[in-house]
């Protein structure tokens, strides 16, 4: 419902967002998964040169950060992947508006080395409980972190006190770094994965066909009446000049469709 809602609100805001200058600055907070991939800057890039108006900064943080600085007024527009987080901003927000922007999956990737009996979310963290592999986590509340929360306890372990768990309390791309440098596990966004993939050993431990590791994405408004460019970033994103762009990113950035629309 709230998605129908924020769709409507923001075909009939368009009209007049079109009519705004060119200098509107639009603070758009993300989540580092898709800075770190490297899809944010490409939409916007392609958001200008389809005639775009407003001057586009773009911050990475957390999901839990960006809807937190949103809150604080300090952002525009954030693109978030957890919709708990989401639902809490926008009952906070009520003029806040919100869609479905695109999805893309997580990943558990590992040092070459390590070995798994099944590809599956069972038996990669029950291995690696049993046998003691470091696990490296963001540990930052980002949408990453709380999905990676949610299948330790699908699987019944708890690791926050065992030895072999490490939090870097940082980024994707961090992360993965660590992970490759402590011959570790973690999990991580594929973008953002295939987009480190040459500079790390590590390899996708899961075969991919885990509907629980489904990653969809979110983008808000945070106050339509406030800044006529971020509705016209927000309606072009979810239109299908902006669906377009996802498609050809996907081709440009991966050679392959990473980010699915909705």
């Amino acid at each position: 419902m709230r998605y129908l809602a924020g769709l409507l609100i923001a075909l009939a805001l368009v009209g007049s967002a079109c009519t705004s200058s060119g200098g509107e600055r639009v603070v758009v907070a993300a989540g580092t998964t898709v800075v770190d991939s490297g899809l944010v800057e490409y939409l916007v890039d392609a958001y200008v040169d389809d005639g775009g108006i407003g001057d586009i900064d773009v911050i990475a943080l957390s999901s839990q950060q960006s809807l937190a600085y949103a809150s604080a007024g300090n952002a525009d527009i954030a693109i978030t992947h957890d919709e708990e987080l989401l639902i809490g901003f926008l009952t906070e927000t009520p003029e806040a508006v919100s869609s479905p922007v695109f999805s893309s999956r997580f990943v558990y990737v590992a040092a070459p080395d390590l070995s798994f009996a099944l590809p599956t979310v069972e038996s990669i963290l029950e291995t690696v409980d049993a046998q003691g592999f470091t696990f490296v986590s963001r540990d930052d509340g980002s949408g990453t972190y709380l999905r990676e929360v949610a299948m330790w306890e699908a699987v019944g372990i708890d690791p926050t006190d065992e030895p072999w768990y490490i939090r870097t309390g940082t980024g994707m791309g961090d992360t993965l770094l660590v992970a490759d440098q402590r011959n570790g596990v973690t999990l991580a966004e594929v973008g953002a994965f295939l987009a480190a993939d040459e500079a790390l050993s590590l390899v996708r431990a899961d075969d991919g066909s885990d509907l629980r590791l489904v990653n969809p994405y979110d983008i808000t408004v945070v106050d339509p009446s406030g800044n006529e460019a971020a509705v016209e970033f927000f309606a072009w994103l979810t239109s299908e000049p902006g669906r377009a762009a996802i498609t050809a990113a996907n081709d440009d950035l991966f050679g392959a469709e990473v980010y699915r629309l909705p």
